[in-house]
This record gives structure tokens, C-alpha cells and sequence, in this order.
């Protein structure tokens, strides 16, 4: 009885793995493909402030989810390796974190603009100053995936390491996130990288993510293989 209570609380972690990594996925494709393109000009920014708003709001129930998925990778994992899983929570939740802080850095061109008549500055300075912002975001959304990737790449070996989700899908897995962390290590330390291959980078990661969500919603994990 205790073993199947165990193996149903498995099934039931991988269950919500696969719900906030299927949500967080169709999320961050609205926001980046449907919201927020368009919103970084600070020219036009308070035109469409409550456009802005959503997107910001998106991304804030995206790292909310994260935090959840966590722990539930933990969970799901921990009996295979209790360290491993810990160290994998510990960067998946960093990752959530870290989104958090560069949320933050995200809103402040929105406060900047808005509040100009507070600020002892001229047009064109507020303009530069939130431009600054903006690139902050953008470098702090490098270390945000570096992290992730250090975080899936845990979890996915751990996955593999029972066969909890079939080879083909734990490979594809742990070469999308070595690829994210390679391309965004790139971005860092070579400012030049081009961005375009940084799409295509994230462009079969996205789509693993859809269908491992898919599978853990609907197929749980395969636990014929542990004793």
C-alpha cells in the first residue's frame, strides 16, 4: 500500500510538471510573439501602457508557475537522487527569482516615462535612461535562461537516468537545454553574437517544451523500470 501511495504521488507531481510546463510554454509564446512585440520603443511606450501592463503580468504568473514546477521536479525526482534533484531545484528556483528581479527592471521605463515631470532631466535624457533599462532586461533575460537550462539539464539526466519518459524525448530534452545554455553563454561573452541564432536556438526548445508537457500530462512517467 505505501508503494502505490508512493507511485501515485509520482504520477501526480509529473502530472503538474507537465501542466506548468504546457502553461508556461503557451504563455511565454503569447507574450513574446503576440504582447510584447513592439513595446520596447520608449517612444511609443506610454501609448500602450496597458499592453505593457499584460505583458508584465503574463510574465509574472509565467515565474509563479516556474516556482511551482520546481517543485515538482523535486518531488518527482527526488528518490532517484535527493542531491541531484536538490541542486536542480535550487536552479530552476533561482530562475524564478532571478525573473522576478528583472521584472522589476522591466517596469522601470514604464515609472521613468510616466513620472517624467518628477525627474530633474530632460526629454531626451529620460528617453536614454529608459533605453538603459530596457538593455538591463535584456542581459538579465541571458542569465535567466542560463539558469534554466543548468536547472533542465539536471532534472532531464534524472528522467533519463530511470527511463521515467521514453530516450527520445529525455535527448531531446537535455540537447535543447545544452544548446540554450551554450547560445546564451555566447550572448555574454560576445556581445556580437548574432540574436537572429539565438531564435533559432529557442525555437526547438519551445516546441520540446509543448510536447514534454503534453506527455507528462497525459502519460505521467513510465515506472515499470524502478524497483
Amino acid at each position: 500500500m505505501i508503494y502505490n501511495n508512493a507511485q501515485k504521488e509520482i504520477q501526480k507531481q509529473a502530472k503538474v510538471v507537465g501542466f506548468t510546463y504546457l502553461v508556461t510554454t503557451l504563455i511565454g509564446f503569447i507574450n513574446n510573439f503576440l504582447v510584447k512585440p513592439g513595446l520596447h520603443n520608449t517612444e511609443t511606450l506610454l501609448a500602450s501602457e496597458f499592453q505593457f501592463r499584460i505583458g508584465v503580468m503574463l510574465d509574472l504568473s509565467m515565474y509563479a508557475l516556474v516556482m511551482w514546477m520546481a517543485v515538482a521536479l523535486y518531488q518527482l525526482t527526488k528518490s532517484v537522487n535527493k542531491n541531484r534533484a536538490l541542486v536542480g531545484f535550487v536552479f530552476r528556483t533561482a530562475e524564478a527569482i532571478m525573473g522576478f528581479v528583472i521584472l522589476l527592471v522591466y517596469l522601470a521605463p514604464l515609472i521613468i516615462l510616466k513620472k517624467a515631470e518628477y525627474y530633474q532631466f530632460n526629454d531626451d535624457n529620460l528617453h536614454s535612461l529608459a533605453s538603459v533599462f530596457f538593455n538591463i532586461y535584456s542581459m538579465g533575460s541571458n542569465l535567466h535562461l542560463i539558469l534554466m537550462s543548468i536547472g533542465a539539464v539536471i532534472f532531464m539526466t534524472l528522467l533519463l537516468s530511470v527511463a521515467y519518459i521514453p530516450k527520445w524525448l529525455g535527448y531531446w530534452g537535455v540537447f535543447t537545454y545544452v544548446t540554450v545554455f551554450l547560445g546564451f553563454s555566447l550572448q555574454i561573452l560576445l556581445p556580437e553574437f548574432p540574436i537572429k541564432f539565438l531564435m533559432i536556438v529557442m525555437a526547438p526548445g519551445a516546441l520540446f517544451e509543448l510536447i514534454f508537457g503534453i506527455w507528462l500530462l497525459v502519460k505521467g512517467v513510465n515506472q515499470s523500470t524502478v524497483k
